[in-house]
This record gives structure tokens, sequence and C-alpha cells, in this order.
């Protein structure tokens, strides 16, 4: 992806698939109640409450998938002593969160 391909994106995605799949299916939850709303022509900061939804739920899924790859790809890497690419990709991480 936009970071390179990861030695261990195999092994992290299923230590927590379970968590990530459930937040995924939360947010896709919240935007059909929001096409749903605009289809209904329901009040606006009622939508805008729900899009506030979305985004929360998307931040969590970012905690979440961070966490994930500081726990466990971060120390994987460490311990092949890639400390550059350790480095850059939480540089990355950074800068996406701004």
């Amino acid at each position: 992806m936009g970071l390179g391909t990861p030695i261990f994106s195999l092994t992290i995605m299923m230590h927590d698939k379970d968590k990530i799949l459930h937040r995924i299916k939360i947010i896709k939850g919240h935007v059909s109640a929001i096409e749903k709303m605009i289809e209904e022509d329901r009040y606006c900061l009622d939508v805008v409450h729900q899009s506030q939804a979305v985004q929360k739920a998307l931040k969590n899924l970012d905690t979440l998938l961070i966490k994930d790859h500081i726990g466990h790809c971060v120390v994987e890497q460490a311990k092949l002593n890639e400390y550059t690419k350790i480095a850059s990709e939480l540089i990355k991480i950074y800068e996406f969160k701004q």
C-alpha cells in the first residue's frame, strides 16, 4: 500500500481481524444511515451528527490499526534491526494523523 509492502501484514491482520472487521461494519452502518437520512430529507444537523459518528468510528479504526502495527510489526522490525524503516513508518503515521 502507501507505506510499502510490510513483511508481517498477514500475521498482524489475523491478530485483531475480528475487531477490525467489527469496526468496519459499524462504519458501514453509519454511512448507510447518512445516505438514508439524506434520501429522506432529514434535518441537516441530524445528518451532521451521523457524519461525526462515522469520523469517530474511522478514528477508532485508525487507532486500532496503529496499535496493532506498533505492537507487532514494529516489534518484529526491531528484532531484525530495521530501525530506519521503523522511524520512517512512524513518521508517516504521524504525518497522516495531522
